[in-house]
Order: C-alpha cells, then sequence, then structure tokens
C-alpha cells in the first residue's frame, strides 16, 4: 500500500470481514471449550495447543480487527485493510493447526468460517485496490 488515499472500502464489506473473523473465533473458543470437556478429546496435544497459543493469538487478533472496524466507522479505513490483506493468508497461518482438534463436525464448522474469513478478507482487499 502507498502513502495516497485507499479506494473506498464499502461498510458492508469492512463489517462482513469484522463479523466473519469474530464468528471464527467465537467458534473456535466455543470448540475448544467443548472438547475440554469430552473426555476422549480433553487431553489431545492439539487442543491444548490451540487452548495455549492460537487460541490466544486468534483473541488478539480478533481484539486488533474489532478496534479497526471502530476506527473504520469514524473514518480511517487503511487499518482495517492492513489487517484484511494479512488475513487473506489465514489458512497459512493456521495450516498444521488441527481444526478437528474439537471433532469432525467442528472441525468442518471452523474450516467453513476461515474461509468466510479470507474471502471477506479478499473481497475489503479488492475494493481497496491492493494486490
Amino acid at each position: 500500500m502507498t502513502a495516497e488515499a485507499l479506494p473506498a472500502v464499502p461498510q458492508m464489506l469492512a463489517e462482513r470481514f469484522a463479523k466473519a473473523f469474530a464468528a471464527f473465533v467465537d467458534a473456535v473458543r466455543d470448540a475448544a471449550q467443548a472438547a475440554a470437556l469430552d473426555p476422549l478429546l480433553g487431553a489431545s496435544r492439539s487442543l491444548l495447543v490451540w487452548q495455549t497459543q492460537d487460541l490466544p493469538r486468534l483473541e488478539r487478533e480478533n481484539a486488533k480487527v474489532q478496534n479497526a472496524m471502530a476506527l473504520y466507522l469514524v473514518g480511517e479505513t487503511r487499518t482495517i485493510v492492513t489487517l484484511a490483506a494479512e488475513k487473506r493468508h489465514l489458512a497459512r497461518e493456521l495450516d498444521g493447526c488441527d481444526l478437528n482438534f474439537a471433532g469432525p463436525e467442528r472441525g468442518q464448522v471452523l474450516d467453513q468460517l476461515e474461509t468466510a474469513v479470507v474471502v471477506a478478507a479478499y473481497q475489503v482487499c479488492k475494493a481497496a485496490g491492493v494486490p
């Protein structure tokens, strides 16, 4: 991104990205809580990694995305575009992380929500003219 002004990003796209990211993080949190209560899943290494590393990181990133959305609403669009550009690669960031840590059904839901984040991030970037 250059110093010149970015093209306008429609509010609907910015909101879609922020909501998709929040929904993904909420689903990961819910899955981790459910898995922790399941005797078959509660002792897995995957769950431990999600609880101690991946989920806390995603929660910090979600706070940044939600803050960027608040900034967008007062006219500062660069932050949400910057974060969307980063989150286009969410699947790559989570490569090696087992989305099935809470079972295959939840894994499928997490995969769909992760895809929704990536798609929404691409839409924001496209609207902003970010390659």
